[in-house]
């Protein structure tokens, strides 16, 4: 059952699998937005703040700059981050030990102050403690201070998972899709050309006066070739068990990092399922 990369780049994944069922490259996906972790903002000690934005509008910002996670997923993993996100909280009998919530956080402080003119606070304007855990951007514009304004801050930051809050999501984008075969049936077909003109992806083009499919599997199912051709001489065939993977990170981590990571989530947890499954049976048996 192979598994083709069909792109890859700093940002993004495609994957062609053939031999899978929907449901596991939909485990993925989802595990890919919600399971896998990363970095991002937690806590904001506000010092001063004189701009005006509010504390509150100021840190939740803070808390969606992505962060370079590659290295603080082995730097800050010995503690889950269902643990550190204990360490979040004010009720003294959830809280881990301060030994066990140490692990958990990076710092970064963030200051800046206009003077005579107005100045626009960025991302890169963040300093971190720790360099694995900065800014994957430096271009994200924050507040901008008015003279005589300033902000000082102190931040922290954790590993968390995107079922806890969006800003632990490393993916911005993950969608499947159905392999499809574009099939045009020659004796109805008038070559009219019709479907070339509006295919958005350039899989029909016209040779000869006549509508040619180029490249079957980079088409996304629009159907706008079928709902527009005058002699319905075009039809769209799904493959059996083969679909299309596409992964876009936010840069926090490498976009294979994302799907490593969600499917050696997914092995552990059916790994689990199956251990209790058994225990569960040996109990049942001794009875």
């Amino acid at each position: 059952m192979p598994i083709e990369i069909r792109k890859l780049d700093d940002f993004s994944i495609e994957l062609k699998a053939s031999g899978y069922p929907l449901a596991l490259i939909n485990l993925i996906r989802r595990y890919a937005l919600a399971k896998v972790p990363c970095m991002a903002v937690d806590e904001v000690v506000v010092l001063e703040n004189s701009s005006v934005l509010f504390d509150e509008i100021l840190a939740h910002r803070l808390g969606l700059i992505p962060l370079y996670s590659e290295i603080a997923l082995r730097k800050y993993g010995e503690v889950p981050p269902e643990v550190c996100a204990k360490c979040s909280s004010t009720e003294s009998e959830e809280r881990p030990p301060e030994d066990v919530c140490k692990k958990c956080f990076a710092y970064l402080t963030l200051k800046a102050e206009a003077r005579d003119r107005e100045v626009v606070v960025y991302s890169g304007d963040i300093v971190p403690l720790d360099d694995d855990v900065r800014p994957v951007f430096k271009n994200i514009p924050i507040v901008i201070l008015a003279p005589r304004q300033k902000i000082e801050l102190e931040l922290r930051a954790r590993l968390g998972r995107g079922l806890e809050h969006a800003k632990w999501s490393p993916a911005t984008v993950a969608v499947s899709r159905y392999v499809v075969d574009v099939v045009i049936d020659e004796y109805s077909c008038t070559g009219c050309g019709v479907c070339a003109t509006l295919c958005p992806k350039g899989v029909i083009t016209m040779k000869d006066s006549r509508p040619v499919v180029v490249d079957s599997e980079n088409c996304i199912a629009c159907k706008q070739c079928v709902a527009n051709c005058p002699s319905k001489a075009i039809d769209i065939v799904p493959r059996q068990d083969e679909y299309v993977l596409y992964i876009e990170s936010t840069g926090a981590l490498k976009p294979e990092t994302i799907v490593r990571e969600a499917i050696n989530i997914l092995i552990g947890e059916l790994e689990d399922i199956s251990k209790k499954v058994a225990k569960w049976k040996d109990e049942v048996l001794k009875r």
